[in-house]
């Protein structure tokens, strides 16, 4: 399974110790599961249904639809909303985390019909991206083939996973050093480096340790560069998708985006002007919007424990 260390971190927002279902749904389905979800605006807590969501949505540049990996529903509403958003503008480019830079050849080819989807999956390693036997056809396919039907195109987002090993712990000089066509496979952070992004971290770290005691600084701030690789290289990919697309989703784990996250900084900060809309999601069923769940996203929706589709 191609997860490092930090994705772990990011799938915890989901508490992922129970297991996930991940069936391939028919459209009936996908509808179904994504409308009964609670959406939320993410400032008042006002309850939208699904068109509305995406109404809001496609009035921005870049439409974030953060995840929990392992969770089926919040893969439904990324799948509606997506289709939503490609009914009003066919050329809306989709961007995942999920696929990193040096495959990009491998969906391109894809793309044109030169390999099928198997050997897609195969050859980029993702069938059990999600932790699933059947994770990728299930959660992450159903948008590929969306977009490959209008023809808009499919950003292989991410950063190789040993450049962000490399930023973790040797730092960001090491990177700088390298040739050229290595360069080309990862960006380096140019947002100011917030610091309640890095107190998110360190409470996450801190959880995922059972243990009162707080995470040493210099553990934070190894994880925190291999955190912002990956947000600068899927930011710079993002702003670059724009350049041919007028619009671009990003399929990403809820860390990089809630609370307008490291990955939307470096959106912003790479193209200064562009609109960000976060759809952010979350496990609290609470009547109407929780405290801590306020500004998390532009909107904010409620999937639960994502077991309803078994």
């Amino acid at each position: 399974m191609r997860l490092l260390a930090i994705t772990a971190l990011v799938v915890c927002c989901a508490a992922c110790a129970a297991p996930r279902a991940a069936r391939v749904l028919t459209p009936t389905e996908r509808e179904r599961a994504a409308s009964s979800l609670v959406i939320l605006d993410g400032t008042t807590g006002e309850r939208i249904d699904l068109d509305e969501a995406a109404r809001r949505a496609a009035r921005s540049d870049v439409v974030l639809l953060g995840e929990y990996h392992d969770n089926p529903d919040a893969h439904a509403l990324q799948q509606a909303l997506y289709a939503r958003l490609l009914e009003r503008e066919p050329r809306t480019a989709l961007c995942l985390e999920m696929l990193e830079r040096h495959e990009q050849p491998i969906v391109d080819a894809w793309v044109r019909g030169e390999i099928t989807t198997d050997q897609l999956i195969d050859r980029t390693g993702s069938r059990t991206w999600s932790g699933q036997p059947n994770g990728w056809l299930a959660f992450y396919q159903p948008c590929l083939d969306l977009a490959r039907a209008t023809g808009a195109s499919i950003v292989a987002a991410n950063a190789p996973r040993q450049y962000v090993s490399r930023a973790n712990k040797e730092g960001y000089d090491g990177l700088r050093a390298l040739p050229a066509d290595e360069r080309a496979l990862f960006d380096l952070p140019i947002a100011p480096d917030v610091g309640a992004y890095r107190h998110r971290l360190a409470e996450l770290m801190q959880d995922m340790r059972g243990s009162d005691a707080a995470v040493p600084d210099d553990q934070v701030d190894r994880m925190l560069r291999s955190q912002r690789v990956w947000d600068a290289t899927m930011g710079a990919s993002v702003a670059r998708a724009l350049g041919s697309s007028p619009r671009a989703v990003l399929l990403v784990g809820c860390f990089h985006s809630d609370f307008l996250g490291g990955t939307a900084l470096e959106v912003m900060a790479r193209r200064p002007g562009t609109s960000v809309f976060v759809v952010a999601i979350t496990q609290d069923t609470a009547d109407g919007l929780a405290p801590t769940d306020r500004g998390r996203g532009d909107l904010v929706v409620q999937v639960g424990d994502g077991l309803g589709l078994d």
